[in-house]
Formats: structure tokens, sequence, C-alpha cells
């Protein structure tokens, strides 16, 4: 092996080829031509023969499993062909500590003053301050000397700002640069400390990248966020980077991107990117912007959720989304005549291990070539059933005698549905979910729940109803739909320019016996000056109310009331993602409080539903199956009457058996 080793090193291509062809005169695997066990498969031809890197097509990349365990190469003969799998990610980027650092402030401008000690090209400088709010223009210069000065770029921004966004570093063309002269400007703005730098030296080699299709599915707009539902062209990725395409002059926002995957019957959102878009321009320079984010994130699904936070900013003007993806490069030794079939959609294949990966670092510099790819076929000889065909078979029959409400399915189409909650249904089921289930003809339908992280929101009834008591709080009456909803704040408005006040929301809630209490669901610190641009005023609620009546105070001390405006109630949802087949007329019910949630087995097709295609389905109106039970009607606050007549009547019976028993006088 180690004279092998020797001969690799002085002759890779010829080292390659020899190891390769050892390795297949091993007797390569035999398989049946297109084996029943993998459903798809795509043809590719390869432009040379010999040792060669292609970037394996995006069709069979999403075809197969998330981890691509269940990739296969066959040739024309059916025979498998080993080969490994490279998924290039961008290399960390060096950096490297200026050998001299000092800074200064002059008239109008903090310098700081770098001296390299680097003799290859630098592209940036992060500098390091411990300000945590503030915008300023920086100038690059460079100089081989420290005397003679050449301006490399102007007006780029540099920023921390309350909202999170923070951009240090200042990028330029590269270039062999001894000494480094930044100058911040502070014609605006009070100086900030500089405590350091950070050289960013140039990256040898950047890592390949290929476009990839996006498209923007669904739309949701809050007061302080937009949410996006992004489609890719292909799933099993890695992201090179998002960029979001807006003609807004002047913006900064913290964008998150999350995907969605099923535990125990419920979807859940995971973060697997953050970062923050921005586009300035300073100083009457061009804009400066970055717009990118999510640079080397792996994506398993095509389905991706991009939120952009807003604060009190209006929507940005977003109306498409870009991005590139990494490639994933098969390297084989390709001495069969003929095209090869590429062989994916195997769910319980375990992974290849072939000797070619223990050769993966000395065949880096192996080329890429060119690729011609057939479509994704469907195998004829695949005999798997289809997963969601599957899921209307086997449906389990459910008793509806102890459900209090239900509400018809409207259906545009069959196949896969997504249907959202209504506020009727959120405030009459439990606020688990458990009591939820879809029903045709007397049988379940399995559903996935989603706990959306979008907003809904409503207009509430307000009335003034101050306490002549109390001359220095204002109250207001909320008037609510629905009892029981999941409220998670309250916003107003008011256009008084100045004040500061401290509001509380709270409900009246009646407890077993029918006496009242005073429970706080939120309460909030309302501030606004003239450096502070009107918005909305915002109560987050820490519980949900239990009533429908809440009651808003706000304490003016010796000030005047505010006058608000324009009462917004803000709520979750969720939805429920079910398939339906052609003719069936599906009911929602609910309303069961000792209803546990159901357990279904469609955890293992979840990825199958997030790829499909949706129908938008609709609830009808409510239907009432059941009146409330007795002892909930005794505990509400209507029921108190009800209550106090019960027990007035038990003691009157009561009364009268003593009468009965007690002796009669002689």
């Amino acid at each position: 092996m180690n004279r092998l080793a020797s001969t690799w090193r002085w002759k890779p291509g010829l080292a390659a080829a020899a190891i390769l062809a050892q390795l297949l005169a091993t007797g390569p695997v035999r398989s049946a031509e297109l084996p029943a066990a993998w459903k798809n498969f795509q043809p590719v031809t390869l432009a040379q023969p010999g040792l060669v890197r292609f970037s394996v097509p995006l069709e069979t990349l999403d075809a197969a499993r998330s981890g691509l365990g269940d990739l296969r190469i066959h040739d024309a003969q059916g025979r498998e062909i080993p080969f490994d799998l490279e998924r290039p990610v961008q290399r960390a980027v060096v950096t490297a500590i200026p050998r001299k650092f000092t800074s200064t402030i002059a008239s109008n401008a903090t310098v700081a003053l770098l001296e390299t000690g680097l003799t290859q090209p630098v592209t940036g400088v992060t500098l390091q301050t411990p300000a945590t709010d503030f915008l300023k223009a920086v100038r690059v210069e460079g100089s081989s000397d420290g005397r003679s000065w050449a301006i490399i770029a102007d007006g780029l921004p540099m920023f921390t700002l309350p909202n999170g966004a923070r951009e240090l570093r200042v990028t330029f063309a590269a270039g062999v640069w001894p000494h480094l002269r930044l100058t911040l400007n502070d014609q605006r703005a009070q100086p900030i400390p500089l405590t350091g730098a950070v050289l960013h030296p140039e990256i040898a080699e950047a890592a390949p990248a290929e476009p990839l299709g996006v498209e923007i599915t669904e739309r949701a707009e809050t007061d302080r966020e937009t949410r996006l539902t992004l489609r890719l062209n292909g799933g099993n990725v890695t992201l090179a980077g998002l960029t979001l395409i807006t003609s807004d002059p002047l913006f900064s926002r913290r964008v998150t991107l999350a995907q969605r995957s099923v535990s125990e019957g419920e979807v859940r959102e995971t973060v697997i990117a953050t970062g923050h878009v921005f586009r300035f321009a300073l100083a009457g320079q061009p804009a400066v912007s970055n717009a990118t984010f999510a640079v080397d994130v792996p994506v398993p699904t095509r389905e991706l959720l991009l939120t952009v936070h807003n604060d009190d900013n209006p929507p940005l003007g977003l109306t498409t989304v870009q991005a590139i993806r990494r490639p994933v490069f098969a390297l084989l030794l390709n001495d069969h005549p003929g095209p090869l079939n590429l062989l994916a959609g195997n769910a319980l294949c375990p992974a290849p291990q072939y000797d070619l990966a223990l050769l993966r670092r000395d065949l880096r510099t192996v080329p890429v070539v060119p690729v011609q790819a057939g479509a994704l076929t469907v195998n004829a000889a695949f005999n798997a059933p289809d997963p969601l065909a599957q899921l209307a078979a086997g449906a389990t029959p459910l008793d509806v005698s102890a459900w209090r409400f239900r509400k018809a399915v409207r259906l545009v189409a069959p196949g896969i549905q997504q249907l959202e909650l209504d506020l009727e249904t959120l405030a009459h089921c439990t606020p688990d979910f458990g009591d939820l289930r879809i029903v045709t003809r007397d049988q379940q339908v399995p559903f996935i729940l989603e706990r959306t992280a979008i907003q809904r929101s409503f207009s509430v009834t307000v009335a003034r109803d101050d306490d002549p008591k109390r001359p220095r709080t204002t109250r207001w009456k909320l008037t609510l739909p629905h009892k029981s909803l999941p409220l998670t704040r309250l916003t107003c408005e008011t256009a008084a320019p100045l004040f500061r006040r401290e509001a509380v929301v709270y409900e009246e809630r009646a407890d077993s016996r029918g006496e009242k209490h005073r429970v706080t669901l939120g309460t909030a610190s309302w501030v606004r000056t003239p450096e502070l641009k009107a918005g909305k005023l915002v109560i987050t609620l820490s519980q949900a109310p239990a009533t429908d009546r809440l009651t808003l105070e706000v304490e003016n001390g010796d000030n005047p009331p505010l006058d608000l405006t324009t009462f917004i109630a803000w709520h979750t949802t969720a939805r429920l993602l079910f398939r339906t087949a052609e003719g069936s007329a599906p009911a929602l019910y609910y309303g069961h409080p000792r209803a546990t949630f159901p357990r279904y087995d469609l955890d293992l097709v979840a990825r199958q539903i997030f790829l499909a295609q949706k129908a938008q389905a609709k609830l009808g109106p409510e239907e009432a199956l059941k009146s409330k039970p007795l002892a909930e009607s005794l505990a509400g606050s209507r029921g108190n009457a009800l209550f106090w007549g019960v027990l007035a009547g038990v003691v009157v019976l009561l009364l009268f058996v003593l009468s009965r028993l007690l002796p009669k006088p002689q």
C-alpha cells in the first residue's frame, strides 16, 4: 500500500485510474436491471470517459431520501458502479490580526490606522467596538509606505442598530496593502470607540454554486411581520444563499428561515438560519446593500418559511426571492460505454459503503465534466404502494355522540387539503386541540396539526367606561366575539406626540361559587418622544382570556388622557393537513373537553404531504350537536342565577323532609 501511495503522489491521474480499475476488478455488485426497490431513475450521459466528477441533477437529489443514502448508479448492463459523493461548502474564512492598530479622533472623524503585516491580498476589515447604536460611513485607503494614500472605497456603511442588525465589516477590492486607513464620518453623530480590527485575506477559491428556482406560494402580513412560504424546485440541497429582491431604497430587517417537520402528529417549525438584510445610501454615495443570507444551510425539504421582521416599519415591497445552491458531485470511473442510470427513492436500503471513499482526499483535483441528463422517470418495476394513496385506507370508526359542535369542511378539489381553523372553532375547541376530529362516513380521517406562527387579527368593540372615583385613570371596556380566544396581544393607536403611560389589561373571572376575581392578562409601558416615530401601542398578553369581556386601564397621572383608536386583537391559529378522496364530504368535530389528541401514522409520510400541492379547504357554519354540560353552565357567570336557584330549591326540599321527620306536638 505504501508503494501504491507513493505512485499516487507522483502520478495522480494514473494512480487513480489504477486504483479504481483494481476496485472494479474485484467485481462490481451485480443487480437486476432497474431493481424494483427503487422508485425513480434518471439516465445521464457523461461527456468523457475515465475518472470524472459530475454534478448530480437536482431531480435525482429531490427524489432521494434525506441524506442521499439511497442514491445508486447503474450502467447499461445493470451493474452497480462504485462512486463517492462530495458536498462542497465554502471553507471557513481565515482571519488575521493586524500587526499594529491605532485609533484617533480628528475633526468630525474617527481614524483607524492598521499595519497589516500581510503579503497576501486583503478584501475586508472588521472593526471592533462596544458601541450598540450607530450608523457610520467609512472611507478605506491603502498605502505601501504609510505616507502616500490611495482611496480604495468610500461611503461604505458600518452600523449596529437597535433591532439587532449589525455590520462591522467593510469589504473592498482585493489588494496587497501593508498599511490601511479607515476613516469614520462623525459629522452627523457622536464618535464611537474603536478597540481593534480583524483582517480578511482573499479567499483562494470560492465554493461552486448553481441556481435554484424559488416560488412564493403564500404570503401572510401582520403589523410587525411578513411571512412567506417558499417552494424550492428541489429538496435535499445545501443553500449557497437566499436573496430578497426589493426596490425599497432604505431598509434594515431581521430575517429568519424555518422548515417544518412532524413530531407526534404535530407540525413544528425549526429555525435553520437567521440574518439581517439592509440597503443604505450615505452621504450622497451609491446605495450599498446586502440582501443575502442563509449561506451553506442544508435544506432537506422543498418548503421553507421566510419571516421578515418589520417591527414598526411598513412591509417591504418584496415580490421575488432568488436562491442558489451548492452542487452535489459524484465521482466515479466512467469506463463502460453507454448511459448511466441514477437510482433514487428507496426508504429502506442502507447507505452504500464503497472503497472509493477512502481516496476522497486524494481525488479532489479530478475535473468536473458536463453531463446530459434525461427526465426523471418512475421505475416500471417499482411495486411499493404510494403512501399518500393509503391515507384513506384502514380508517377508524368514531362515535361522535360526545362532541358538542360540528362544521362541514368545504372542498374545492380532492387530494391533500390545508384547513385553517376559524375564530369560532378556536374558541370552542380545547386549548391543546385534543378534541379535533375530521370525520367522513362515520370514519376518522387522519390529519396533521400545524401550530403556525401566523398571527391573525380582528377589530375589537370598545366603549369608554371611566370610573368617577379614579380621575387619573382612563378605562375602556373591550368586547370579544367569543370566549376563550387564544389572544397574544392587543394593539391600538393614538395621535399624541409625547407621552409616557402605564397600561394594564385584565378580566373578571368567576369561580365555581360565582364570585368574580380580577385576573391580569398583560401590562405595558407606553413611551413616545420626539425622537421616536409614531407607531402602534402594544400590550402583550401573558395568558389568553377566559371570558369575552376585557378591561383596559391607562394611568395618566396629572396628564390629559390619551385618545385611543383602532383597537385590534391578535391571536394564534392552527391548520390541519389531511387527504380526501373524490366525492367525500368530511366534517370537523370539536367541543369535547375530555378527548385526548389522536395519534395517527402520518409522521411516516410527512415529507410527501409537505411536497404535495395543497387545496385550501374552508369551514362551513357551526352546528350545535348538544347543549353545554350542567356543571359547566353552573360555573359560568351567566349561570349564577341558576346556581342559586337550584341551591334554594335543595334547601327548601331538605326543610320539608326534616319537617316530616320531626315528631308532631301533642
